[in-house]
């Protein structure tokens, strides 16, 4: 089973797409610097050192983390071209609506989301 999305939601969501998919990339350009290699420093001590780079594996997880929210972003696009946004990939189902203004790139219904998460 197929939702349709009536014009006026599906423009919103698009709009909110690309909002999300704007500030996401602004958030990668404000962070390339500071993900970059952490340099030795003449007086820094060994810990501040070891924190220093415990902050920096951090920063870069976060920094994968967006740039694979961007990836279902462009494939929402997509969806939405082809009329398939809104509906699970997997059940074929549709998706909720407070789902998709949470995560506009959702591709995946609640229960297969939270399936594809419980299993091993």
């Amino acid at each position: 089973m197929t939702q349709t999305l009536d014009e006026p939601t599906r423009l919103a969501m698009r709009t909110a797409l690309e909002d999300l998919a704007e500030r996401l990339s602004t958030l990668l350009t404000n962070t390339e610097s500071a993900a970059q290699q952490v340099p030795l420093k003449e007086n820094a001590s060994r810990l501040s050192r070891m924190d220093e780079m415990h902050n920096q594996s951090i920063l870069r997880a976060n920094r994968t983390v967006t740039k694979n929210r961007l990836m279902a972003i462009q494939k929402a696009f997509a969806r939405i071209e082809d009329g398939t946004y809104g509906t699970c990939l997997q059940c074929l189902e549709p998706i909720a609506l407070p789902r998709l203004h949470a995560y506009p790139e959702a591709s995946l219904c609640l229960a297969c989301k939270a399936a594809g998460e419980a299993s091993p």
